[in-house]
């Protein structure tokens, strides 16, 4: 896992939607986020998030329990500047916040990427 940080904070009064799920997803996958579409501003999100990750060779799952036999994966939940937000988790700990602050979430979806294989 590499992490990203994020480049987009989310602002909607600037019409700006944050982008830490894309760099969740990077880091991930070990990959640069530069010219990774920011997912959530697409209108064919999630769609558009599956259609990517299948070109990877990945599909995400995700669940309301954090998964178990999984090292790194993505925590979503409120943040505590009021806003959904995601991070990385590993063993239900924080490890990665894509967010300068590195205050986290308070989890309440756990999603993670399986091989197509």
């Amino acid at each position: 896992m590499k992490p990203i940080k994020q480049k987009n904070m989310h602002n909607p009064k600037q019409g700006i939607a944050g982008d830490c799920y894309r760099a969740c997803i990077c880091s991930l996958l070990d990959i640069s986020d530069e010219g990774i579409e920011n997912f959530v501003e697409n209108s064919d999100y999630p769609m558009n998030v599956v259609t990517f990750l299948n070109g990877k060779g990945f599909r995400l799952r995700h669940n309301t329990e954090q998964p178990k036999d999984i090292e790194f994966y993505i925590a979503s939940g409120i943040s505590p500047r009021g806003v959904r937000h995601s991070v990385i988790y590993s063993n239900g700990q924080l490890v990665h916040d894509p967010h300068p602050s590195n205050a986290g979430v308070i989890p309440d979806l756990y999603l993670w990427l399986e091989s197509r294989d």
